[in-house]
């Protein structure tokens, strides 16, 4: 019972972070080795994957209509030039979530004959290591901060949709965050989106949507992993924990969406580094 009352705390945590750019790998690792629940490195690379499919599940219900319409049009025929031309739209998003999840097959680009480069990455990565974490943190505010003084210095531009070189692009920005736990996916795809200028009204959406697939393939590769190599595991724990996560990051998007944070990015990036020293510090005494 101790066990899956520290993942609900671990997993609201989680959850509650987890859409916005602070980074929720960072409080995923710091707050599970404070309150315990920490143990072998692969159950807690298990239990981090199981998180990522949940918070891409959570996207996916949030945006079904995108999805939905996406998947579509895929199959609308050009015979049909009325409906062809209405999905115009979805057709574009389509062919801009197939792009973003390109770069992510890299890491499971094969470097011997049981291991892909992912696992290769992770065979120097510790996931319990706080100050890691902590560093990631630093490094995600500074990114931050560098397109916020970008956007700012550039000026008002003439703001547009994602287009597949800044899908591309953002998915390449996601690269780090599956490596290290403490780089931000959300605060790397919002830096690629400050860059690129695109419409503060379809911002996070947009960021969301593209987000999304990447994670849950990684998350499902790397969970499905973990389960076959024998990983030993509480089952109940994971489900709990991601329904818990889910719950907590399904509230914060439904927030974010009413309101326009990237005014607070400001703030998250100051948080972001300060939460990341803090943890990098306090490290020496867990």
């Amino acid at each position: 019972m101790i066990e899956y009352i520290k993942m609900i705390i671990v997993a609201i945590l989680s959850g509650v972070t987890a859409p916005l750019p602070v980074s929720s790998a960072a409080h995923f690792n710091f707050i599970s080795n404070v309150i315990g629940i920490s143990g072998e490195s692969d159950r807690m690379a298990l239990y981090y994957s199981g998180f990522m499919i949940a918070f891409a599940i959570v996207l996916f219900i949030s945006f079904r209509k995108i999805y939905i319409g996406s998947f579509k049009s895929a199959f609308v025929s050009k015979k049909n030039e009325k409906k062809y031309e209405k999905s115009k739209g979805y057709r574009f998003v389509f062919k801009n979530i197939l792009v973003s999840v390109v770069p992510t097959l890299i890491l499971f680009v094969p470097v011997s004959n049981e291991k892909l480069l992912i696992d290769f990455f992770d065979s120097f990565m510790n996931i319990n290591s706080v100050i890691l974490s902590g560093f990631a943190c630093v490094i995600t505010a500074c990114i931050l901060v560098i397109a916020l003084w970008y956007t700012r210095k550039a000026g008002e531009k003439n703001a547009e949709t994602t287009n597949i070189k800044t899908s591309l692009r953002l998915s390449f920005y996601q690269l780090p965050c599956y490596i290290i736990l403490g780089f931000s996916h959300v605060a790397a795809g919002s830096a690629n989106l400050l860059i690129c200028d695109v419409k503060k009204k379809t911002f996070l959406s947009e960021l969301y949507v593209y987000l999304a697939p990447s994670m849950f393939i990684v998350g499902l590769v790397k969970l499905i992993r973990c389960v076959a190599g024998g990983v030993l595991f509480d089952p109940m724990v994971l489900v709990i924990g991601m329904i818990f996560f889910a719950v907590s990051a399904k509230l914060i998007v439904s927030l974010t969406m009413k309101f326009n944070i990237r005014r607070l990015f400001g703030f998250f990036a100051a948080y972001s580094f300060v939460f990341g020293v803090f943890i990098a510090v306090a490290s020496f005494y867990i």
